[in-house]
């Protein structure tokens, strides 16, 4: 008993940590090239639409903020345009602070295949190559991700 008491109190003891700033973007480059790209090559059901994966988009018809609305094909809400926006940046956030190309960004480099340069995707990769039109519209956004400045 005594020991639990313990853990508990060392557990309320902790602080979780800071709230970290995400990255951020043109959003109106995200809207018109880069959540078409993640629309049609990504949030499928049984991939990135998915809300127990760490890349989870929204998407017409599949995943949505609104369950009731899930199997709608109707545009995104802006709140959910914004969360999908937060995990492109969010896999941004890693190569930005350590000054590596926009390249090195996961949601680049997974999806492009091995001898293009990608780094590798489970299922396959889904560019052959940097310069497919698809491709390009997703590194256009990232291209806008900078670091937040300090307070």
């Amino acid at each position: 008993m005594r020991r639990a008491l313990l853990l508990t109190i060392a557990a309320c003891a902790v602080e979780p940590p800071p709230p970290v700033a995400l990255p951020v973007g043109d959003p109106a480059v995200f809207a018109a090239r880069a959540e078409p790209v993640l629309e049609r090559r990504c949030a499928d059901a049984s991939c990135h639409a998915d809300a127990d994966r760490a890349f989870a988009l929204y998407s017409p018809g599949r995943r949505r903020a609104d369950p009731a609305r899930q199997f709608l094909h109707e545009p995104l809400t802006p709140d959910e345009l914004a969360a999908n926006a937060r995990v492109v940046a969010g896999l941004a956030l890693e190569p930005l602070r350590a000054g590596e190309p926009i390249d090195a960004c996961p949601v680049l480099c997974k999806p492009l295949a091995i001898d293009a340069g990608g780094c590798g995707h489970v299922p396959g990769p889904l560019f052959r190559g940097a310069d497919e039109r698809d491709y390009q519209g997703l590194r256009a956004y990232v291209a806008t991700l900078t670091l937040p400045e300090a307070p």
